[in-house]
Formats: structure tokens, sequence, C-alpha cells
């Protein structure tokens, strides 16, 4: 990113100098559009399901930051002559109901001819500028809770080797199809300091940004995550998707674990996750009712840990069993 130029503009509240979840720009009657854009490749076989977990993946930065969408631009790539229109339109249809389900119709888009599938959104929101949930703003004795259950990655993995349990499977991609609006609604009830969406980076990669960005350290406990059905054995088998390595080089200095934190669930940590949960950091006392309020509105909710003190010149993660 230092190849991007930056052109000062006091209208852009939130841009490339901070890892926020989406940009924030104030418009001229005090609200602040909230943008943001995601796309991949193909992680399921269905197309319907491709379609619409890129979409909610995509919804789910502006839900990050406690901004309400209005509308989506889809980006498309596929080998022109190749896949049916069948396919490529239940790509879409997947991805129009998601949006549907949030409220906001799919304004337009941009297709190109590409040998590898490629699909997601542009993402358009509104918000408060003075009521956004930044990644900064965690404090030391604050709770963390986590809104949805981690494996996304080593189930879909699991998937292209053959070995997931398509009732897994199902559990999985019904995770990543689950939108965080409700997830959002919920916890605006309670005094959220900082909140961020865990996807790519893992739980621990995005716990860090929260963690540099408020100047603060925090401390989990590996097992207080709820996993999905599956994730724990697919780990022990070796279905682990390259950005866990990725992850776990990236983060090595900075993480630092019990010697009794078995490998399979440092794994899942460090697991890339698709369309995955809110994390927020919430005053202790409000932490067990925040995740319970998140159960009962349908999501796999647990209070994972808690932000401490710095301790040193680098911010840091530590995990207990």
């Amino acid at each position: 990113m230092q190849h991007v130029p930056l052109v000062p503009d006091d209208r852009l509240l939130v841009g490339l100098e901070g890892p926020d979840d989406a940009a924030v720009y104030l418009l001229d009657d005090g609200e602040a559009i909230v943008a943001s854009l995601d796309f991949f490749t193909p992680l399921v076989d269905d197309p319907a399901d491709f379609g619409a977990i890129a979409a909610a993946n995509a919804l789910g930065d502006l839900y990050a930051m406690r901004a309400r969408p209005i509308f989506a631009l889809n980006i498309l790539a596929v080998p022109a002559g190749t896949l049916s229109d069948e396919i490529v339109g239940a790509i879409l249809r997947g991805a129009g109901e998601v949006c549907r389900e949030a409220g906001i119709a799919v304004a337009g888009g941009h297709s190109i001819d590409d040998a590898e599938p490629k699909f997601g959104l542009v993402a358009i929101g509104l918000g408060d500028p003075d009521r956004l949930w930044r990644k900064g703003g965690a404090r030391p004795g604050d709770a963390l809770v986590l809104g949805k259950a981690l494996g996304t990655g080593v189930v879909t993995t699991g998937l292209k080797r053959g070995v997931t349990d398509p009732a897994d499977l199902r559990v999985a991609v019904d995770s990543m199809r689950q939108l965080n609006r409700e997830a959002a609604a919920v916890l605006s009830g309670f005094d959220v300091h900082a909140a961020t969406d865990v996807t790519g980076f893992g739980l621990l990669g995005h716990l860090l940004e929260m963690c540099g960005a408020s100047d603060a350290s925090a401390r989990i406990q590996a097992s207080a995550p709820q996993l999905l059905p599956g994730a724990l054995r697919l780990a022990g088998e070796g279905c682990v998707p390259g950005g866990t390595t990725r992850n776990r080089d990236a983060y090595a200095s900075q993480v630092r674990w019990d010697d009794a934190v078995a490998e399979d669930l440092r794994t899942l940590l460090l697991d890339p996750q698709t369309s995955g949960g809110l994390l927020a950091a919430v005053p202790a006392g409000e932490a067990s009712s925040a995740s319970s309020a998140l159960a009962a509105a349908g999501y796999a909710s647990a209070v994972i840990g808690e932000v401490i003190e710095r301790d040193g010149p680098e911010v840091g993660v530590e995990v207990a069993p």
C-alpha cells in the first residue's frame, strides 16, 4: 500500500492510514458513507451458496463498523463460454437473496472474462460518524465477545479433498451465509469499545489488529470459541488452508502460546474465516449478557478472553488452554 498516493481530504474520516474494515467519507448532512469491497474464488461447489457467502462476507465489513448497508454492486469474473448461464445465474441469485435479506438492492456491477471464477461485492452503507465502531478503542479490562464459530477454512479445505462430512459442510455454509446484521443490532445495545469481523487473517490476526489500533494486548482461552462441527477433526487430519500457514508465520512474534494448547486448536485460531463473526470488546460486566443476547439471536457466540495492558514494545496475544 506504500505505492498508493495519499490524497489529503478532510472528509475522508477512515482511509488507508489504519486497519479498519471499511472506508468512511463524511457527507454534507453529517452522515457518512461507509464503503468496502471483497471478492474471492469459489470455496464451495454450489454456485448459489458461493454467491450468498460472498455477499454476506462483503456486507460483514459494514456491520462490523455499525453501518447500515444501502446498496451493493456485483464484481464477477468467469471464464466466458465455459461456465453455463445457469451456473453464473445461480451465483448472482444467491448473492441477490442475501442482499434482499439485508434489505438492499444490487444496483449494478461489472464482469470480465477470467480463467478462474471470482465473485464479490462492493458494499455501500451509511452511518453516524460519531457512533461508528472502529478497531481502536479497546481498553484493558474489557472482555472479548466472538459472534460465530470458527473453522470455515478447514471445513472448505476438507471439501476440496473430499473428506468433509456433508452435514458438517451444511452447518459451515449456513454459518457463512448468516448475515451479521442482527449481531450488530444486538451489540448496539451494549457499550462496544472496539469491533471488527473475523475473516482472512483468522481470529488471532484480527484480534492483533484490534490490539494494535488500541495500543493494548489480549489474553484469550483457546477452548472458549465455539467450533464448527468436524473442524477439529479436519484440522487434525491436515486439512489446513495455505492462509493458515501464512497467518502463523505473520503473527509468530506476537502470539504467546501456552504449551498446553493443542496444535489442532492452534490451527483453528489461525484459520482464515469467510464471513466470520463479529469480534467486540465490551466492559467485562456486559460480556455475558452480550454473548447470551447474540445466542438468542441465533449466533454461535462465546466470551473468549480479555484485553490487557501492553507488556513491551509490541502488542501481543497470550493464548491459554
